[in-house]
């Protein structure tokens, strides 16, 4: 299988490297670079080729467009594809991208395990959101996006007795299988602040393994 060539724009450090990590560890995907801002993205793009670039849309410090970006993507790679990976949940920007040209608006607290399969559904000519997106654009989608069909992305379920850095660590080394080394690198952390976030994390699951805190974490997420 050849994997599917991504390119990731965010101008957050910590997502682009949280990001990259998720889909190097997936057989589907292949990060062929990253950039902070569209004007940086530019030089590398020229490389790349990808297949997907995942967009974010708020660049705090460039104040570039993300709307706009989408346009200009879409002319200077058009056998691109563009999954806007972003924070917000406004109605009016996911039409706004949609209108773009976007071919699908993945929303960031509902991506996890699930972005490796976005990736691919876009990849196969599908529009993909997630779940939460499609109920905000409920009924509006039609006329938006072609007679491309419209594939929804389940939300991933959150562990809301575990704080938010925790919770990041638990499912790196008890999911996605990461070392404590790896999540170090992945924050920019001492590995021993690593290993303090999963000793605590054993504890609040009430595990004492990496195995059987994995069992309880997925039990969880079925509740």
């Amino acid at each position: 299988m050849v994997p599917i060539k991504v390119f990731i724009i965010d101008d957050d450090f910590y997502v682009r490297q949280a990001t990259t990590s998720l889909l190097t560890k997936d057989e589907r995907t292949e990060i062929v670079g990253s950039a902070a801002s569209i004007a940086e993205a530019n030089e590398e793009l020229k490389l790349s080729y990808p297949d997907i670039i995942l967009l974010d849309l708020d660049f705090k410090h460039t104040g570039e467009n993300g709307i706009d970006a989408i346009a200009w993507l879409k002319t200077a790679l058009p056998k691109t594809s563009i999954l806007i990976f972003s924070a917000s949940r406004d109605e009016n920007l996911v039409i706004e991208t949609m209108k773009a040209g976007a071919d699908g608006y993945i929303w960031k607290n509902d991506a996890a395990e699930g972005l490796g399969s976005a990736i691919e559904r876009v990849k196969e000519g599908n529009f993909v959101i997630t779940e939460s997106i499609a109920r905000l654009i409920y009924g509006k989608i039609t006329g938006l996006i072609g007679e491309r069909a419209a594939e929804i992305l389940p939300e991933s379920k959150r562990y809301f007795d575990l704080t938010k850095r925790v919770e990041q660590v638990m499912k790196l080394f008890c999911i996605d299988g990461m070392t404590a080394g790896e999540i170090a690198d992945t924050f920019h952390i001492s590995e021993y602040t690593v290993r303090g976030y999963i000793k605590t994390g054993y504890e609040i699951v009430g595990a004492t393994s990496r195995r059987e805190a994995f069992q309880k974490l997925v039990a969880r997420a079925d509740e």
